[in-house]
């Protein structure tokens, strides 16, 4: 859910639920500078890589930017089912979209408190 162990620290201090979630989905647009991963239109919305349908969880490597039409075009299909049958797609892109799923997710509860605290 986090890109590394000092942000949910930052976010209990200093953000509102509500603003935490919405630095948490701008940290994602901005990643992929506000275009969609798959054709590479201005994003208008976060997809689940994995759709919620088939148990892909909303943590942060399974949302990826994506324009209303591939959005809604894609709905519950697998990925690399969905996107190698595109006239826009590429194998690079295809990489780029399997790095950011294998991304590290850390997960603050598994981490001792002592191991929380922002560097100085």
């Amino acid at each position: 859910m986090f890109h590394d162990e000092h942000a949910p620290l930052a976010l209990l201090v200093e953000l509102t639920p509500k603003l935490a979630k919405r630095r948490f989905r701008e940290s994602i647009y901005e990643f992929w500078d506000y275009k969609c991963a798959y054709c590479e239109d201005v994003a208008t919305s976060l997809d689940h890589i994995i759709p919620r349908f088939k148990s892909g969880s909303s943590n942060r490597n399974n949302l990826i930017p994506a324009c209303r039409r591939c959005n809604s075009n894609k709905g519950s299909i697998a990925v690399d089912e969905w996107y190698q049958q595109q006239e826009f797609f590429t194998q690079v892109k295809m990489e780029r979209i399997k790095a950011w799923m294998s991304q590290e997710v850390v997960d603050i509860f598994s981490y001792p408190l002592h191991e929380l605290k922002p560097a100085v």
